[in-house]
């Protein structure tokens, strides 16, 4: 007799990811307290949000307060990200944009950026590009995202939804 496992929720793997991962440790090491993103999943009703709390990265259920921008994850993109708890930030962030391009639904991350460039500067998150380095840099030129220019339009882009 085989026993069938049923996946765990999407906003449980995410929450186990934020609170032990190395990974998501030295990411967000770069924010600011007031940064916040609010998270939806496809596979998980109701709105959670990610925030620092006493400096440590914090995934909780509840509407964000002042979001700088709102994801809605996939099952497929959560798992990936997931099972990447050691990873640098430059591969994290990598795997985080190819699930922003990706056409799969089951493994897509819907972007909507709720802050400006100034304010996403002041809040810490353009640290946290940095700290990718080269490696998210030249992912993002291979996909014709050169210079401050191309990051401006891209960030017009994901305001629009």
């Amino acid at each position: 007799m085989t026993t069938e496992q049923t996946p765990e929720p999407s906003n449980v793997v995410l929450q186990r990811f934020f609170e032990s991962s190395e990974s998501a440790r030295r990411a967000s090491a770069h924010l600011r307290k007031s940064a916040e993103v609010a998270v939806h999943f496809t596979d998980v009703p109701g709105a959670y949000h990610f925030k620092l709390v006493d400096g440590a990265p914090r995934f909780m259920q509840g509407a964000a307060q002042d979001p700088d921008f709102e994801l809605t994850m996939a099952p497929g993109a959560v798992s990936a990200i997931a099972a990447q708890p050691n990873a640098d930030v430059g591969d994290l962030g990598i795997l985080f944009f190819q699930h922003i391009v990706a056409k799969d639904p089951q493994s897509k991350i819907h972007v909507k950026l709720h802050s400006g460039l100034v304010k996403l500067t002041m809040r810490g998150w353009l640290g946290v590009m940095a700290a990718g380095g080269g490696k998210v840099m030249g992912w993002l030129a291979m996909k014709g995202l050169k210079g401050p220019a191309a990051i401006a339009s891209a960030v017009a882009r994901l305001r629009k939804g």
